[in-house]
């Protein structure tokens, strides 16, 4: 009797492990197998790089051969760090100060050094959406 429990125990456990083995297989099979697929990133932005220059150059081209260009000069728009009602707002700036709402951040105004806080109630202008990204990322927890 002793010995018939000792074996389906026995068994159990190698069933176990061999379920074990064969689902740990499986995922790293899968892992590698998706890893495969997906491209790049690197290489995704070097394609779409290349893709923007050679459209700009092409634009270029035919202005110079049409002798067109815009006469208008575009205006870049800004961003602007700003603290309304205890919470950190980003606003997005036109030419003409028209301002837009683009993000409201998860900074904890009210745990910030009183020099950040002034800094945030008199306003941050940046010029870039990359500049914003990496100032936010100083103050975000």
């Amino acid at each position: 009797m002793f010995r018939d429990m000792r074996r389906k125990k026995l068994r159990n456990r190698v069933l176990y492990l061999a379920i074990a083995a064969i689902v740990l297989v499986f995922g790293l099979w899968i892992n590698f197998y998706e890893n495969k697929k997906v491209p790049d990133e690197d290489a995704v932005k070097t394609i779409e790089a290349d893709t923007q220059e050679q459209s700009g150059d092409i634009k270029e081209t035919a202005e110079k051969e049409t002798g067109k260009g815009t006469d208008t000069e575009e205006v870049p728009e800004t961003y602007l760090i700003k603290e309304v009602d205890g919470v950190v707002k980003v606003f997005l700036c036109d030419s003409e100060d028209n301002k837009e709402l683009y993000l409201i951040t998860s900074i904890p105004y009210d745990l910030l050094s009183e020099s950040d806080q002034q800094m945030f109630s008199d306003g941050v202008e940046l010029e870039t959406e990359d500049d914003l990204g990496a100032f936010l990322q100083n103050f975000d927890s």
